[in-house]
């Protein structure tokens, strides 16, 4: 069982990594002005270091392990330093995923580039700050992204993204729903971490 989580965790967790950026689809450009919003706090966010909280949740009638039953919400924590990718398992242990930065960066960068159908949506207030608020998605025959992001200053703060694709070993679409928030205060490396 634990080989087939690793599957399908290991995207979700890259996922985490970079928020949105790693379900970059297809060939549209991010062109207009709501668009660019989501792309330049996509490339920030690679750039910044940051702790990002969230949870994944999945399709209850269509777990992501075929045969399974349906799995509660997984959370999930990650810490950017800048050089180093580390996410928190669910044994409480962090680990440091060796990370290509520079890879990471291209695809961020490739996938910033991909979305469309974006929309500025009015801003709203929280936590002292004003939040820019974007949507946008992609479209494959095979994936289909959206996601929203509030930003502030020129980092996300926080992003909801549905996710519709092959992401697991049988290769069948499943559904899963990605909820992040992230902080930019005095990151840095778990203390401990294997």
């Amino acid at each position: 069982m634990r080989s087939k989580v690793a599957l399908w965790a290991s995207p979700a967790l890259i996922c985490g990594f970079m928020g949105v950026s790693a379900f970059g689809l297809g060939a549209a450009r991010a062109d207009d002005a709501a668009c660019k919003g989501i792309a330049d706090a996509m490339l920030m966010n690679s750039k910044t270091p940051y702790h990002s909280v969230g949870t994944i949740a999945f399709d209850p009638k269509d777990p992501p392990i075929p045969g399974a039953e349906a799995m509660p919400a997984i959370k999930t924590e990650t810490i950017f330093t800048g050089t180093q990718v580390f996410v928190k398992l669910p044994t409480g242990q962090w680990k440091d995923i060796h990370a290509n930065i520079a890879d990471l960066r291209t695809k961020v960068k490739d996938s910033a580039n991909n979305f469309n159908d974006c929309t500025r949506l009015p801003d709203e207030k929280a936590d002292g700050k004003t939040l820019a608020v974007y949507t946008g998605g992609d479209k494959t025959d095979t994936m289909s992204v959206s996601t929203k992001v509030w930003v502030a200053d020129g980092a996300i703060q926080r992003s909801e993204t549905d996710v519709g694709g092959p992401t697991a070993p049988d290769g069948k679409v499943r559904h899963q729903h990605l909820s992040l928030h992230y902080d930019y205060a005095d990151i840095k490396a778990p203390a401990e971490s294997n």
